[in-house]
């Protein structure tokens, strides 16, 4: 969770009560956390559902390219690149993302 980028002041904002009018309807999909209630009350949490943030930044690169490609992004001039996440083997889990 601390890995991921905001842009500044969204945190600020989540916290004062201000988000998106589509924030419900992500929100709507936190079924699919494995783990969400060791993250509900993190500050960045409403964050990972902000529908003008969450997912539009976001890419997948091979597991074997990815240190590449965050070199290559930054030396673009996109100095907050980072990784994030992986994907991992698809399985039968009801609740297939998990939070860390």
């Amino acid at each position: 969770m601390e890995a991921l980028p905001l842009l500044d002041g969204a945190q600020e904002c989540v916290q004062a009560g201000i988000t998106s009018s589509l924030q419900s309807a992500n929100v709507r999909l936190r079924r699919a956390l494995r783990n969400q209630e060791q993250f509900v009350s993190h500050p960045r949490y409403p964050l990972i559902f902000d529908p003008q943030t969450a997912g539009g930044l976001l890419a997948s690169v091979p597991a074997d390219q990815v240190d590449a490609c965050i070199a290559q992004l930054k030396a673009q001039g996109y100095p907050h690149t980072c990784k994030i996440g992986r994907i991992l083997p698809q399985s039968d889990a009801l609740e297939p993302i998990v939070l860390i």
